[in-house]
């Protein structure tokens, strides 16, 4: 059996991380972590960062320190620039 070795996600590169568990491929500790809404028409992200702009608003936070925000595709664009982003596929 690998060792599987867990890097911390501040390392991990920019950008979007897709993973499938239907494939049995482990998540990803991505400091952002998304997913699509049923429509297509906006993102909702899960972290621990705080998040401010344009297209990007607060929709939940736990007392743990992560906040829910619901993100338009074009404020998306943005935060992939800036931010590890792991998002979970579905096969269909």
């Amino acid at each position: 059996m690998t060792k599987v070795i867990e890097f911390p996600a501040e390392r991990i590169a920019k950008g979007v991380h897709s993973y499938w568990p239907e494939l049995k491929e482990r998540k990803i500790s991505a400091q952002i972590e998304a997913k699509l809404c049923h429509y297509g028409n906006h993102y909702y992200l899960r972290t621990k960062l705080e998040l401010k702009g344009q297209g990007i608003s607060l929709v939940d936070y736990h007392q743990d320190g992560t906040n829910k925000y619901k993100v338009t595709i074009r404020a998306f664009e943005k935060l992939k620039k800036q931010y590890s982003i792991g998002i979970e596929r579905m096969l269909d």
